[in-house]
């Protein structure tokens, strides 16, 4: 056994795929993004929000666990393409990266998954939060994901 969480080898392995290994090809409305990866941290635990184009998304915790299996909802498959389609119209803000970077106290990280390899940026959260920062509008976005993930979480609780 490793020792690391599954949730982290869930992300290393999404940073390794392909599009094709999720049947995925460039559109029209996204010719370069197939997935978005948000990253944060609270408390001692970083959290991962991950989407690919086909309608994954899942939630993972450095802690380990987290929520996964929400493309199986309508609500987050269509915060999940919101989240594409800003990140697309956003895409020069993003700088190209071998690999993601690390995630800090205070900061939201992007992870974007493009045809042509990852792009990568990251501002302070306050700056994100007061709509400073060019990357607002996909932390926003992201919110609006992983309340959609929050609520599919409670309703299939027991």
């Amino acid at each position: 056994m490793s020792g690391k969480p599954a949730s982290v080898g869930l992300r290393e392995k999404l940073l390794a795929s392909k599009p094709s290994d999720f049947g995925l090809a460039a559109t029209p409305e996204l010719p370069h993004v197939w997935g978005v990866m948000m990253e944060f941290r609270i408390g001692k635990t970083d959290v991962s929000l991950v989407t690919a184009a086909e309608g994954s998304t899942s939630l993972y915790f450095s802690t380990g666990g987290g929520v996964i299996g929400g493309g199986g909802s309508e609500t987050v498959r269509a915060a999940s393409r919101k989240l594409l389609l800003v990140v697309e119209q956003l895409l020069l803000a993003f700088v190209a990266r071998d690999a993601p970077i690390a995630v800090l106290d205070g900061a939201v990280s992007f992870a974007v998954l493009t045809h042509e390899g990852l792009r990568i940026a990251r501002d302070t959260e306050e700056r994100v939060r007061d709509k400073k920062s060019p990357l607002w509008p996909a932390y926003y976005v992201g919110q609006e994901l992983l309340t959609a993930l929050r609520l599919m979480a409670e309703k299939a609780a027991p």
